[in-house]
């Protein structure tokens, strides 16, 4: 368990800011640690009983996944009490309406059922706990003036006496998503309620349709003054360390996922369509254990080409986050064939180092990646894990899953953080819990030999059937 003691020191400083200020806004790039300094400062205000609740609406994943592991993870928020708001609608009522009832410090709702938060906080008294203190995570997510969501969220946005929103980057595309996020976390104060008017007011549209907007001169630097108090962030020289930040992000497989990967673990089966997938090996079975926890399975069947069944989508969610909250160029690393399809289905044009790349694509690829054109290109590990010099393009890396091999690890962080990198490098891993994607970190991370690391995964399997 990790002590307060360990936040640095710009989280410090961001922490104070957030506990000072009713309207605040904390960017910090993901592995900043935005999530820790947030809950340092509610457990701080619960503490001190300046407020008694907390609502944190955070995107889907992050919900259900990263806060709660984020307050066990820490001694001084371990002792906050919380609820993430899941399941039926029915159910997510009745667990709404202990807020006050209950001793409950945080409720945490995934951003993907914010719509029915706000229909529900409509006919709640404005002197409810619910209205205390409300922190939107990755609330760039509400930039679009347009957005169902962000107009709801900005309609109760008056009834909370605090609202913080955290974020990697606050306008990804221009300075009109500044907008919609000052909107909410304000309650309007800072440019009104109106995203048209005050876009008329420092924009122009620079075709007939009016689809596309520019500043007007001198525009971006008003508006990031005026915003600018709102804001506390970290300078990249702060973040610069001589190792790379490694982030693991954990998933949950949905539970017919989770029972295909305990029958295929047991019995060496598995059954995602019409016939059963039968692994006639150890190491077969330990290859479709892997293939489940990324989401799909190959069925090896009767015909030449094998075809792929899908399982489930935590690892595609995961994936779309990344996309949707990328605050810099990222280098996308799958694992099999499968991975590198769903990449490109939600990057199109995906430009990737591995089989199947011609060397004169693989070539044209790494030189737009190197000149900072590419915000992604993919790469597999046993094709981009040696000799490359990538880190001119970006410093960030997402990993689809865990690879087995140390050597593919840490040749392939190396591609970026090496020498002529200027950014702190960020690593960040997609794990699905409980599966053998702990085994592969094990064996990479945690320098375990394969056996130690064989045996470390069967003493948390028995303890999982035991539970079960």
């Amino acid at each position: 368990m990790r002590q307060k003691s360990e936040l640095r020191p710009y989280q410090d400083r961001i922490c104070t800011h957030l506990y000072q200020h009713d309207a605040a806004l904390a960017v910090l790039r993901p592995g900043g640690g935005k999530t820790v300094t947030a809950l340092t400062a509610i457990e701080e205000l619960i503490r001190g009983k300046v407020i008694r609740h907390a609502l944190v609406i955070a995107p889907k994943r992050v919900a259900r996944v990263v806060w709660p592991d984020e307050i066990e993870l820490w001694k001084h928020t371990t002792k906050l009490r919380y609820t993430v708001l899941d399941g039926a609608p029915i159910e997510r009522t009745f667990e709404l309406r202990q807020v006050g009832v209950s001793c409950r410090d945080i409720t945490i709702v995934g951003l993907d059922i914010a719509q029915w938060l706000c229909e529900q906080l409509a006919d709640k008294p404005d002197d409810s706990p619910l209205f205390d203190l409300l922190v939107i995570d990755e609330i760039s997510r509400l930039r679009n003036p347009k957005s169902k969501r962000a107009a709801a969220l900005a309609k109760q946005a008056y009834r909370f006496k605090l609202i913080w929103g955290l974020t990697g980057t606050l306008r990804p595309n221009s300075a009109m998503d500044l907008f919609m996020p000052a909107r909410v976390v304000t309650r309007g104060k800072l440019w009104g309620r109106s995203f048209y008017k005050w876009q008329k007011e420092h924009f122009y549209p620079t075709d007939f349709q009016q689809y596309n907007w520019a500043p007007l001169p001198g525009a971006e630097d008003k508006l990031n003054a005026e915003i600018a108090p709102y804001i506390a962030t970290v300078a990249d020289g702060e973040l610069i360390q001589a190792e790379p930040t490694i982030v693991f992000d954990h998933v949950e497989l949905p539970p017919a996922a989770r029972a295909s990967y305990d029958r295929m673990e047991r019995m060496m089966t598995v059954d995602p369509g019409e016939e059963t997938i039968i692994a006639y090996s150890a190491a077969i079975a330990t290859g479709k254990l892997a293939q489940i926890a990324n989401g799909f399975v190959y069925d090896e069947g009767k015909t030449a080409q094998r075809t792929a069944q899908r399982m489930h989508d935590a690892k595609r969610d995961w994936l779309g986050d990344i996309i949707e909250t990328a605050t810099g160029p990222t280098l996308l690393v799958y694992e099999f064939i499968e991975d590198l399809k769903l990449m490109q289905e939600l990057v199109p044009d995906l430009h990737y180092l591995g089989a199947g790349a011609s060397d004169k694509d693989s070539g044209e690829a790494i030189a737009l990646w190197n000149r900072g054109l590419l915000p992604f290109m993919a790469l597999h590990p046993a094709s981009g894990g040696h000799g490359l010099n990538l880190q001119h393009g970006g410093s960030d890396m997402a990993w689809m899953a865990p690879t087995w091999s140390p050597e593919h690890w840490e040749q392939t962080i190396a591609r970026i953080n090496r020498s002529g990198q200027t950014k702190q490098v960020m690593v960040r891993v997609c794990v699905a819990r409980n599966t053998v994607d702990e085994l592969k970190l094990d064996r990479v991370y945690h320098k375990m030999s394969a056996q130690e690391a064989f045996e470390a995964y069967l003493r948390g399997r028995q303890k999982r059937n035991k539970a079960a």
